[in-house]
Formats: structure tokens, C-alpha cells, sequence
């Protein structure tokens, strides 16, 4: 079995500096787990690591696909194995660095995507081509029918997944829904199958000090040419020599249009090209953008973290042959100590088939965040298992914007609103205004028997003796 090391964590932590730290030491190439820097060129709004600062290291996979297209988890993960098998062929270490998770579960372990068969690609593409051609509405009408399982789990508007959970259904012949049961109860019955001997390291940094170094990133970003490259796109796209996948919303949830930073500028740069507003109007358009960024940055770095508590450590710990240890990348001068020279120590021992160090060893911090959540907890549930538990929520008390009936897509998100302060302001408001109409139907009532009394004749004068 193929030794590889794989470095994960949130943006901005340091991954592809000690990806390029741990070549240098153990004569290793960096495989790019990126799904962003794939793309040719956008090197300010990919992150990617400037040719400099990589000291000769080689790096695949990155840098290589023109904007407009996309890159399938599958094409990676043939990508990338071959690529694994090349550097051990040639006795270089490979080390996998990047931060989108499905590239590095799928390359990681076996059977965790829906196989594609390459002898029905054609009809495969007719089928997502008449799929494209449908509304959103229309597609999940479709997949209610199909797969009411997933059809319950995906936001009605969501429709990349949508469309994914129904290419699945033409391609494969059969719900999404019934083959994540499936393989659910395979991984259950003989533990999640590693592809290769795997050795994780996981950056990890207090969200404290990383999200004032994410944005510092942003303004770093903005001052090396980000502005420059997001123009370039918009002048292509309208030249036609790019074209955008999808309409509206949907453009930005495929291939590089994901990227954080061409959508948040959106309203900024479509002002400057509608030249209708003034300069202060401007600045404070590009003040707004530029926050809509950094929080964009925060939250896809929370989202790492939940990953990969939630569900990469769940899956290491059922797998025999990979190892996984946290560096405390929280204080940058103590780098050298608590994260690359622990890298570097640790890696040697797994190139060689020594003994590896407890995991716990390496800290506090390490103890409590590989610690296994609880199981009671539903945050901790795999996100498969959730897809077929998760029900449609509909709130009679709460309303939307259009004065709808407010509906939650699964348990967890009804638990939550159920308790959210909104809910609660609602019920109360609710009932104050049920008093409010109880009071005044019972002063009505009041005022009209005053009334009947008032209008009735007086009572005849008492006879005489």
C-alpha cells in the first residue's frame, strides 16, 4: 500500500507552507487538494502560493484548467492517484495539501462516491443537458417523484444539488437516496477502506487569532492585484471568450465562479460599469464588498472545522490505516516548534514504519479537538445518514418575507428555530396580540349589555297600597 501525507485545515492557516516544508525535508511533491487552483493563472483570488515562495518544490495538479471548465471529484481522484503512484515509483514522497474536502475524502478512502460508467457518458450528457434546460422548480417536482428522500433533504432553491441528486438517479438507474443507504451499511459493516497508508495533519488555529489574519488576507489580496483579475474575468466573460455555467445564482455555484470574491464583488464592479454612481457611493459599495468577503472567509473556515470534526475524524477513526494529528498553528512564532518541526518528525517516523507518537501527545489542544464528539449530539451524525433522516419542517407561527408559511429542512434546523429567539418573539407576540383580541371582544361585550340597558324602558312605578 502507497504511503502518503495529506495536510488539511482552514484557509489562511498554512497548509501549503508546510506542504512545501515537508517536501523539502523528506523529498516530497506537493499533489494540490484545491479545487480553486486548479484553474490557469487567478492567482490572487485562488490563494495560490507564489512560485517563490515554493523553494522548488514541484506542485501537480495546479494551475492547468482554463476558467470555464470544471473539474469532476472523479477527474481528481484518477488525477491524483496517478500521481501518488508516479512520485512512489520514483521514491518521492507525495503530500496532498488543499482544503476542499470531497477531493480529499474521495482520493482518501474507497467507495465513497457514486461510481461514474464511462460507457454511458454520452446519454449521461444528453440526460444533464435536458436537466440544465429546467427550471428549479420543475427539477425538484422531478426528484419528489424520483427520490422524495433527498427531494426532502435539499433546500427547494438549492439547485446543484438538486440537479446532482437527479443526474445520479439517470445515470445510475436508481435513488441517490437508496445508494448512500447502501453504502452507508457497508462502511457499518467493514469500516471505511483506506486507499493508501495515510498520514494526516490537520492545521489547526483558535478562531480568535486566525480571523483577523483572514482579514488581513482580504486586504492583502485587494492590494496585490485581486481587483485586476476579477476586471480581467468580467471583460471576458463579456468578449465571450468565458462563458458562465448557469443563470443568476447558479453561476457562482459551479467551477471557479465558487470562488470566494468574484461574487462578493459583484454589485461593486457592476456599478463601475453602469458609471451611475458617484465616487462616494462607490467607495461605500466597495467598503460593503470587501466585508461581504472577509465574512465569506470566516464562515468557509468554520465550515472546514465542522467538517472535519463532524465527519473526517468519525471516518479516520473506523479506518486502521490512516493516523491523523493536530499542530497548533495558533501562535505564528512558535511555527517552527509546535507545527513544522512536529510535521517533519512525525512523517519521518511514518516514512520509515516506525512507531507514531500518541496523537495526544502533542498538546492540550490536540486532546480536546480529536476527542469523538458525543453521539448524542446531531451535529455529529455522518451527513449521509442525516440526508435520509432529515425531514421537511413547515412553522404555522413564524412566516416568510411573502407571508408563507415558514419551512425547515431537516431536524437539526427545525430544533433550532424551534428554540431561535425569532420563534420565541413570535409566540409571545402571537399571544399578546389573542389577549389583546380577548379583552377587547369582552369590552365590546361590556359596552353593548350598557347599551341594551341604557335603551330599555324604566320599569313601571310601584302600585300604591
Amino acid at each position: 500500500m502507497r504511503r502518503v501525507a495529506t495536510i488539511i485545515g482552514t484557509t489562511g492557516v498554512g497548509k501549503s507552507q508546510l506542504g512545501v516544508e515537508l517536501c523539502k525535508a523528506l523529498r516530497g511533491q506537493v499533489i494540490n487538494a484545491d479545487s480553486m487552483q486548479v484553474y490557469k493563472g487567478l492567482d490572487v483570488i485562488t490563494n495560490k502560493m507564489p512560485i517563490h515562495e515554493r523553494q522548488g518544490v514541484q506542485h501537480h495538479l495546479m494551475d492547468f484548467l482554463d476558467p470555464e471548465d470544471e473539474y469532476k471529484v472523479t477527474e481528481f481522484k484518477r488525477d491524483a492517484t496517478e500521481c501518488i503512484e508516479k512520485l512512489s515509483l520514483e521514491q518521492n514522497f507525495p503530500v496532498i495539501v488543499g482544503g476542499t474536502n470531497y477531493y480529499i475524502q474521495s482520493l482518501l478512502w474507497h467507495n465513497m462516491l457514486i461510481k461514474e460508467r464511462n460507457e454511458e457518458e454520452q446519454e449521461q450528457r444528453q440526460a444533464s443537458s435536458e436537466l440544465e434546460a429546467l427550471s428549479t422548480a420543475d427539477l425538484h417536482a422531478q426528484l419528489q417523484k424520483v427520490d422524495p428522500v433527498m427531494a426532502n433533504r435539499w433546500h427547494p432553491s438549492d439547485r446543484r444539488k438538486i440537479l446532482r441528486s437527479l443526474q445520479i438517479y439517470h445515470q445510475t438507474g436508481r435513488p441517490q437516496s437508496d445508494i448512500i443507504k447502501e453504502q452507508q451499511e457497508q462502511h457499518d459493516a467493514h469500516g471505511m477502506q483506506a486507499r493508501f497508508k495515510s498520514l494526516i495533519f490537520w492545521l489547526y488555529a483558535d478562531p480568535m487569532k486566525l480571523n483577523p489574519r483572514l482579514d488581513d488576507r482580504v486586504d492583502k489580496m485587494i492590494e496585490t492585484g485581486l481587483f485586476d483579475e476579477i476586471k480581467s474575468l468580467r471583460k471576458r466573460v463579456v468578449d465571450g471568450s468565458v462563458q458562465l455555467p448557469g443563470q443568476d445564482l447558479e453561476k457562482y455555484q459551479r467551477g471557479l465562479w465558487q470562488a470566494i470574491g468574484y461574487k462578493e464583488f459583484d454589485p461593486y464592479f457592476s456599478a463601475i460599469e453602469a458609471n451611475d454612481k458617484s465616487d462616494q457611493d462607490l467607495d461605500k459599495i466597495r467598503i460593503e464588498c470587501t466585508e461581504r468577503m472577509k465574512s465569506a472567509t470566516r464562515r468557509y473556515a468554520k465550515r472546514q472545522v465542522q467538517w472535519i470534526r463532524n465527519k473526517l475524524l468519525s471516518i479516520v477513526n473506523k479506518s486502521k490505516d490512516v493516523d491523523i494529528f493536530l499542530l497548533d498553528a495558533t501562535d505564528l512564532d512558535a511555527w517552527d516548534t509546535n507545527v513544522r518541526q512536529n510535521a517533519i518528525d512525525i512523517a519521518t517516523a511514518f516514512q520509515e514504519d516506525k512507531p507514531l507518537p500518541d496523537a495526544t501527545s502533542l498538546g492540550s489542544l490536540a486532546t480536546s479537538m480529536l476527542a469523538p464528539l458525543s453521539s448524542s449530539s446531531p451535529s455529529t451524525l455522518d451527513s449521509q445518514t442525516r440526508a435520509l433522516t432529515w425531514q421537511k419542517h413547515t412553522c404555522t407561527i413564524c412566516r416568510t418575507s411573502n407571508g408563507e408559511p415558514l419551512i425547515l429542512y431537516g431536524d437539526l434546523e427545525w430544533k433550532q428555530h424551534f428554540s431561535s429567539r425569532s420563534h420565541r418573539k413570535t409566540l409571545k407576540r402571537r399571544a399578546n396580540d389573542a389577549e389583546r383580541a380577548k379583552r377587547m371582544k369582552l369590552t365590546e361585550n361590556e359596552d353593548t349589555t350598557t347599551a341594551d340597558q341604557s335603551s330599555s324602558p324604566p320599569p313601571p312605578p310601584p302600585l300604591s297600597p
